[in-house]
């Protein structure tokens, strides 16, 4: 036990002068009376009771005391802990393993309690701020005296999808020893807990080893040439002890239309990934589910969004088209992103040596003269390519190094032209130009001198030029992990804005950037701008929140007073005292 402030103990010499007063007694004043018997019969009384007023006066003497004494203790404000009373920075973990349940209460809601309660325990010139931690940390609160405004900030932490990063503490544990003044209290279950990068930061540990089995891996592949079979590739975890035997309920379809149900059992730690072929289904919306009820619900349920085939409409105009025709059925016949078409009905126009007048155009070859690709002169001899831009869609799994640019011609571009690729000398050898609407891919080289279209390279080139001009050039993930970032759909014009909307009924938000993410919902994400429309499947996917094991965490934090503080009680014990020696004075003056 100790006390902030002993030097109020002096106040108990008020006891004397409080004994005095009891012990203090008054000589009665003689008077005659004519009439002595009438009186003997009160003095007997009077002597038979003496004992009892002297015990009951000792008893309001006593009670007295006490209400002092309890006062007295309470202006000294005793600890019962050897708190060192610093400014303190609680930081709630509200990440996903939080929501698991303990004894049928979940983590979290045991985390506010005792955040509620520290703050409870605070004394009026101590200080404290309210944050959350899962993949970052957020501050609910500034640093305050004010306990209603900590209480609100606490009650406000709501749960969330995100695992826990230890890196987000880092920062925090880095400047902990700026912040000698401060404590910084992590209310964690400890999951992901790193010791060494938080010694600075105590852990108060909520929570022990449950039994729960999640997914920490899915994928859907959709086989070509027959549009209702897919393959499903999953893994599970599990920390119960023992194999736990459960089906998995794949559901597709708005409808959630049960396509199969698959037999599983779960051994101990992370399993094998499985892998299986399902009929009935296709492009869309697909789930599957763990049957079982368990300490975690976030990872019963994958989301998995297979995107329909959109392939792009690719028409030839050339005097060479069987070379041309050939490069885009290559892929047409295998990944049924390229569709050969007529010019009419074309989405991108492939040409040599002339430029069509189309929206979108992949144009080999350029004719001496002046377009709107730009200034054309004369043949260049000893072309040696080099990438402008590194990690280019329309260079994806290309080698430049072994592209025969015979027939490159020396071209001054607009100014408004994006050089992909050049010479030396910084002649355009492929680039991208743009006029209003229309946009075409000027790959500067001759692919019949050259024979080009012998390279494995050619049909590439054409694969990754047409789905770069539509803005497709990213293949979708059937589903992806919390905190994943998902590269947006580009839109070459800037027709429009691109929204996100999170599940059914829910108000689409606007996005901007290449990428949208980090992602810290589960779910479906619907994302649409003028290049089309996708759907992605997002989920927990992480081991250590699934496996929901903190056996090996110890609660390294120091004493920490909570609670009501003690002072608080003491005086309410104190006005309990006084308020009964008033009801014993009353019935004592009553009679």
């Amino acid at each position: 036990m100790t006390f902030l402030h002993p030097a109020y103990f002096l106040a108990l010499l008020g006891l004397l002068p409080l004994i005095a007063v009891y012990f203090l007694k008054v000589r009665p004043a003689r008077k005659p009376v004519t009439a002595f018997f009438l009186w003997r019969a009160v003095l007997d009384q009077k002597k038979n009771t003496a004992l009892f007023h002297r015990l009951r006066d000792l008893l309001s003497l006593l009670l007295t005391a006490l209400a002092l004494l309890a006062i007295v203790l309470a202006m000294t404000a005793p600890q019962a802990r050897r708190d060192q009373r610093k400014d303190l920075l609680l930081i709630i973990d509200n990440s996903a393993s939080m929501n698991a349940l303990d004894n049928g209460r979940a983590r979290l809601a045991v985390a506010r309690e005792i955040a509620l309660d520290i703050v409870r325990g605070l004394n009026a010139d101590q200080q404290a701020a309210v944050a959350t931690v899962s993949m970052d940390v957020q501050y609910q609160s500034h640093f305050t005296t004010n306990p209603k405004a900590l209480h609100d900030a606490i009650r406000r932490i709501e749960p969330s999808d995100c695992p826990l990063r230890p890196e987000a503490l880092d920062l925090l544990a880095a400047g902990a020893p700026a912040m000698d003044h401060c404590r910084l209290i992590l209310i964690s279950d400890g999951c992901r807990f790193i010791a060494d990068a938080g010694r600075a930061i105590e852990l108060i540990k909520i929570g022990s080893n449950q039994g729960n089995v999640g997914f920490v891996s899915c994928d859907l592949h959709l086989f070509q040439g027959r549009s209702t079979r897919v393959g499903f590739y999953y893994r599970l975890a599990s920390s119960f002890e023992a194999d736990v035997a459960t089906d998995i309920v794949v559901t597709y379809g708005p409808e959630d239309r049960i396509v199969k149900v698959i037999p599983v059992t779960v051994k101990p730690g992370i399993n094998a990934p499985e892998f299986i072929t399902i009929e009935g289904g296709g492009p869309g919306l697909w789930r599957a589910s763990l049957d079982l009820q368990d300490a975690l619900a976030n990872d019963n349920v994958a989301f998995m969004a297979l995107p329909p085939k959109r392939p792009v409409k690719v028409a030839v105009e050339s005097d060479y088209g069987f070379f041309l025709v050939n490069s885009v059925d290559a892929f047409a016949r295998t990944s049924g992103e390229l569709e050969y078409v007529q010019p009419g009905d074309a989405d991108v126009v492939l040409t040599h040596g002339v430029i069509p007048q189309t929206d979108r155009a992949i144009v080999f070859g350029l004719r001496e003269g002046s377009d709107w690709c730009g200034q054309v002169g004369s043949e260049i001899s000893d072309v040696l390519a080099r990438i402008r831009i590194e990690g280019h869609p329309v260079l994806a799994d290309c080698d430049v190094d072994s592209i025969p640019f015979v027939g490159a011609r020396h071209v001054t571009p607009p100014e408004d032209s994006l050089v992909i690729v050049e010479t030396a000398t910084r002649v355009p050898l492929i680039y991208r130009v743009r006029q209003g609407g229309r946009l075409a891919l000027v790959i500067n080289m001759d692919p019949i001198e050259s024979e080009f279209y012998y390279s494995a390279w050619f049909p590439v080139l054409v694969y990754n030029g047409a789905r770069h001009l539509m803005g497709r050039q990213e293949t979708w993930p059937s589903a992806c992990s919390i905190g994943e970032s998902v590269p947006l759909p580009e839109v070459l014009n800037d027709r429009g804005p691109t929204t996100v909307t999170i599940g059914d009924g829910a108000a689409p938000f606007p996005v901007s950037g290449p990428s949208y993410g980090p992602i810290r919902k589960v779910g479906f994400h619907t994302i649409e701008n003028a290049a089309g429309k996708w759907s992605l499947g997002v989920n927990l996917f992480a081991p250590a929140e699934t496996l929901l094991d903190n056996r090996d965490v110890a609660d390294t934090s120091l004493p920490l007073n909570r609670g009501r503080p003690l002072s608080s009680v003491l005086a309410v014990i104190a006005l309990l005292l006084l308020l009964i020696e008033c009801v014993l004075y009353h019935r004592r003056k009553v009679g």
